[in-house]
């Protein structure tokens, strides 16, 4: 066996992960393993590349052919990763001029590239411990945005507008808690009357187009536009003045906890962020309860999402009891009930919409469960190459992240620390839901 290969089995540390490693790392091993490169790496980072062959012979494949992206990875470790992701994701919510592609095909396929690489590299420092799944979800966030950024500015440059288009992340993306393989949530706003909305709603398009098109490359990423006003009936962009007046005249309440989540993140920022503080000022100003709708709403997603799959055995990761959607549904609803009395944050993140509305330790029990959720599904959608909303635990895929989870362990001890995760979360909601506030977090 190849020194390579025998240090990369050797860190596995795993009869199952290594014989995987070995069939999907082929390439990569025959046309790496005698780079300097390899060669260097050791801990964290001889691991991380070491279970991303394992996991993802997709991965596997990319880094054959990326002798830059190992390199780069191999500069890691447990003192340097942390900064160097961080100056990473700076680089990429830099506010640059984009010139116009010569080309638009290779462009294309250059947005694809850059999101493979860059999510390629994050995971094996992520997988190999370095650094935490909370900051690798912040370079995954920053990374989509500069996507979003690089394909809207070449729309708008292939469609001349008077008034610039502003793009409104919601969900995952809106309160950068991006993950792997997760979709685009996007509202199309502008300042202009029905004409610069119309020549908007090409630039909207061509974005959508720019990220969605299969090429050679792949799925830049995939992007849902049914969160804007009357969902795929609407039109694609809407002025700020009509948001407005939807929101305050016609949006349901599942529209108003959508809008907590609501951040802009491509296009004309200033003006958009100032138009959402003002169209949330006078949603919250209104200091309705959410509650007795949210448990209806909630109840009515288990039943039609989740019922069926969990009686199966499967684990609903998100709309099952005590799943992501819980904590969704608590965080908004939290900020609708009493968030008008405090100033809006500038990332909307679950954890920070909780934290500036509520504290104590019955909070903190419900964020450390589901930061442990979101990172299990994490593991979850990257072994399985996709989003993953129902996860089965007899399957393989399931035996593979109880080996990549911290600790690693047996896929009955995953089971074990899913479920424990999800009764605490839906503990803390079922006493939102009595007490009908928020309070009942409170210490």
């Amino acid at each position: 066996m190849p020194q390579l290969e025998r240090r990369l089995a050797e860190t596995l540390g795993s009869e199952r992960l290594a014989r995987r490693m070995s069939v999907n790392g082929e390439a990569f091993l025959a046309r790496r393993g005698g780079d300097a490169a390899a060669r260097r790496l050791e801990g964290g980072a001889l691991c991380g590349v070491a279970r991303v062959l394992a996991t993802s012979a997709h991965s596997a494949r990319l880094l054959a052919t990326r002798p830059a992206l190992l390199e780069s990875i191999a500069e890691c470790s447990s003192e340097t990763a942390s900064g160097i992701l961080a100056q990473h994701a700076a680089r990429l919510l830099e506010d640059k001029a984009i010139p116009p592609a010569a080309d638009l095909e290779a462009f294309l396929d250059e947005l694809r590239i850059l999101r493979r690489s860059e999510t390629l590299f994050v995971a094996c420092v992520q997988l190999g411990g370095l650094v935490s799944f909370a900051e690798a979800s912040c370079f995954l966030s920053a990374l989509a945005e500069n996507v979003v950024r690089r394909a809207l500015s070449e729309a708008q440059a292939r469609t001349p507008s008077a008034e610039p288009l502003s793009v409104i992340g919601m969900g995952k993306i809106g309160g950068r808690e991006f993950t792997y393989h997760s979709d685009l949530d996007l509202i199309f706003l502008q300042r202009g009357g029905p004409e610069a909305i119309a020549l908007a709603s090409r630039i909207g398009q061509r974005l959508v187009a720019y990220l969605s098109t299969m090429t050679g490359a792949g799925v830049a990423y995939e992007v849902d536009t049914r969160l804007r006003p009357s969902g795929g009936q609407g039109l694609l962009v809407t002025s700020y003045d009509s948001f407005a007046a939807y929101q305050e005249r016609d949006a349901q309440l599942w529209e108003h906890l959508v809008l907590m989540r609501a951040r802009p993140i491509a296009g004309d920022l200033v003006g958009a962020g100032e138009a959402l503080v003002r169209t949330r000022g006078r949603v919250l100003s209104r200091g309705a309860s959410p509650w007795d709708e949210v448990t209806k709403m909630r109840a009515r997603v288990e039943q039609e999402r989740a019922e069926k799959e969990e009686r199966s055995g499967k684990i609903a990761f998100k709309t099952g009891p005590g799943g992501l959607m819980d904590v969704d549904f608590l965080a908004a609803g939290g900020i609708l009930e009493r968030g008008g009395e405090r100033p809006p944050l500038e990332i909307p993140s679950n954890p920070a919409m909780l934290r500036s509305v509520v504290a104590g330790a019955p909070l903190e029990r419900l964020l450390d469960a589901y930061s442990e959720l979101r990172e299990i599904e994490a593991l979850a959608r990257w072994v399985r190459g996709r989003a993953v909303e129902v996860f089965d635990p007899r399957s393989e895929a399931f035996a593979l992240v109880a080996e990549l989870a911290d600790p690693p362990g047996g896929a009955g001890e995953l089971r074990e620390r899913i479920e424990a995760a999800r009764a605490t979360i839906r503990e803390a909601f079922q006493s939102v839901l009595a007490r009908g506030s928020i309070a009942a977090l409170e210490a």
